[in-house]
Formats: C-alpha cells, structure tokens, sequence
C-alpha cells in the first residue's frame, strides 16, 4: 500500500513510517485503510513508538521525516500539524516555536525549516479551504488561530484602489470649472 516499485518490479519502503503505516493497518485495522483517518492520531502514536526518533541536532533528518509525514497525512486525507508531528518525534511543539522565533537554534537553520514546515501546514489548509464545496467554520477558525490567517471583506467592484471611475462630461466640466460641457479650456500652442 506504501510502497514503491523498484526498478526490477520489487516493492520496497521509501521510508520507515511507511512499513510502519502499512504494518499497522494490517495488524490494528485488520487491513481496512478506510478506518486510517478515523485512527489517524492512534496511528501517529504507534508510529511514535516504533521508529528511532531524529536528535533534535538533525534537522535534515527531522525534515525529512516531516516530508514523509506530510505525505502519510494527504494520502489519508488527513491536514499536517505541527502539534501531530510534535507527537510523532517526540519534541514539545514549543520547542519548534522557539526554533521559529529565534530564540533557541538561532545559528542553524531548524527555524527556516520550521517556518517551511509552517508555511506547508497552512498550504494544507488553503487547499482545503479553496476546494471545499462548502465552508467549514472549523477549519476558518484554525486557519486564524494556528496560522496567522485572517479575513477581508471583499472590495466592491466601484471601490477598486487605484481605478479611475467613468466621469460624465458634466462632471468634468465641474471638476475643470468649465461653464459647460462643450466649453474647452484654452490650450498652450504645440509648435509642428
């Protein structure tokens, strides 16, 4: 189920969740992948259980774990969070703030990544929200709380920034301070 087909037709693991994911559904879901999203945070935790957890030192590896994360959560139409990933590697989600914000790590780049990691999050919930048929209030409020989203109204289509509105002559006129509107202002003489 997650594999991939080699070269010469074996089908191999890419990675350790994997095997993991698929030992799971086989031995806690007696092969329904169906009930996956519905145990997915059961999932994460015996996952957590069974795999070498990075050193914190490691983000190449924590980032590619979070890679085959990501790619476990969008197979069974799960969003990634940071806080489920925290779970899975064992490492306060704080801490990953700290790494954000500077305040910790600040001459590696553990906050570049855990901004990228971030930034896919809320990508997931973008893509939610744009495909979705209907509004999930849910999702809008995570959006604004986790990810720093927001609303705006939209512009009205005559209050475009920047759009100059058609004007009657009438009105040009008044603005030039012309008698009428058939009356032009005197113009400098352009030479040939």
């Amino acid at each position: 189920m997650n594999t991939e087909t080699a070269v010469n037709g074996v089908e191999v693991y890419t990675n350790k969740l994997y095997q993991l994911t698929d030992e799971y559904i086989r031995e806690r879901l007696n092969g329904d992948e169906e009930k996956v999203n519905s145990n997915f945070r059961v999932l994460i935790f015996y996952l957590a259980d069974r795999i070498s957890k990075p050193d914190n030192d490691n983000i190449e590896e924590l980032d590619a774990m979070f890679s085959a994360f990501t790619r476990l959560c969008a197979r069974y139409g799960r969003l990634p969070t940071l806080e489920a990933f925290s779970w899975l590697v064992g490492i306060d989600r704080n801490t990953f703030t700290d790494w954000r914000e500077g305040r910790y790590r600040l001459s590696t780049a553990h906050g570049s990544t855990v901004k990228k990691w971030l930034d896919i999050c809320k990508g997931f919930v973008v893509d939610e929200l744009s495909n979705s048929k209907f509004a999930n209030p849910n999702l809008i409020f995570t959006a604004k709380a986790a990810y720093y989203m927001r609303e705006t109204a939209p512009i009205p289509a005559t209050e475009v920034p920047g759009r100059i509105e058609p004007k009657t002559p009438e009105e040009i006129a008044a603005r030039y301070g012309l008698v009428s509107s058939t009356e032009l202002p005197e113009l400098p003489e352009v030479p040939d």
